[in-house]
């Protein structure tokens, strides 16, 4: 008898039905073969997570599920040497495997990457806010990015890349320091965005050390009239930072530390690392400065 193609995106699947549910219904379609059993505790953690992904993911994506107590010549022609095992396959192919109950976010992440048609989750929609925000505020529209950062937090209170921007958002704003300090204080402890918050509040310092020394204009007026001024220099650092031109921030920074690796017990070379977390390695005003930087000094 004919086996029928699956209606559902959840089926049971077997010997006599794998080639045609698995191999040709994987034609334009993701197949994920869940080998299981009753007795195996770790598939009762994993299978229920499966199953609500595989719904998640939409028509185009089939859980097969495979008893290996009931097919066990199919198991060893597979390969399945340990439970739970699941591999995904595509027009025919297979694409990626593993063992073991993973978590969900894990599962979500491996089966989503070949489902690109796959509709975004919530969360993947306030990340892509949170980075739009971040894209408009690189590119100096605060209003937007401010628009675009309280959206992501009203879907998401604790996203932590929306904290995080907004809180640099805050910062260029010349805000309440507390206020600064309220939302790095909510971004989850361990995170890159966590790192890059405690950077973020050494910002705060800055803005201190600028506002002191009377300002952007001054600083660099101080500058221009003696460039070989460190203090002057830095604070010309620290206010570039503030106003977000890390660039230039580095460049007066570097600057110092050529001359003086010493200047006020290593505030450059502090200064510099702040901004390296804040930003990451891949940001364009990082540029070569960590590799130039530890050459200079070791």
């Amino acid at each position: 008898m004919e086996v029928q193609p699956p209606t559902a995106n959840i089926i049971d699947v077997d010997a006599a039905s794998f080639e045609q549910i698995v191999l040709q219904g994987s034609q334009g379609k993701t197949i994920v073969v869940d080998f299981w059993a009753p007795w195996c505790g770790p598939c009762k953690t994993l299978t229920p997570i499966l199953e609500e992904v595989v719904t998640q993911l939409g028509a185009n994506v089939i859980l097969a599920k495979v008893n290996v107590d009931e097919n066990q010549e199919l198991a060893g022609a597979l390969r399945v040497q340990s439970i739970p095992a699941v591999k995904i396959v595509k027009d025919g192919q297979l694409v990626d495997e593993f063992t073991g109950a993973l978590p969900r976010e894990q599962v979500e992440q491996m089966l989503r990457k070949h489902v690109p048609e796959a509709e975004p989750t919530e969360a993947e929609e306030t990340a892509d806010l949170a980075d739009a925000a971040r894209q408009r505020l690189e590119a100096g529209d605060h209003l937007g990015a401010d628009e675009l950062f309280a959206q992501a937090l009203r879907d998401d209170a604790d996203n932590g890349a929306a904290l995080l921007g907004l809180a640099r958002l805050r910062l260029l704003q010349e805000a309440d320091e507390a206020e600064v300090r309220e939302l790095v204080g909510r971004i989850e402890e361990g995170t890159s965005e966590w790192e890059q918050g405690k950077a973020l509040l050494t910002h705060l310092e800055f803005r201190q050390l600028c506002q002191e020394a009377g300002g952007r204009q001054v600083c660099a007026e101080k500058l221009l009239a003696n460039p070989t001024d460190s203090e002057a220099r830095y604070l010309m650092g620290c206010c570039s930072a503030v106003s977000g031109d890390y660039a230039s921030a580095l460049k007066e920074w570097f600057s110092i530390i050529e001359d003086d690796r010493n200047f006020r017990d290593g505030a450059a070379k502090d200064a510099m690392v702040s901004v390296f977390h804040l930003l990451g390695r891949q940001h364009p005003a990082v540029d070569d400065y960590p590799q130039r930087l530890y050459r200079t000094l070791y």
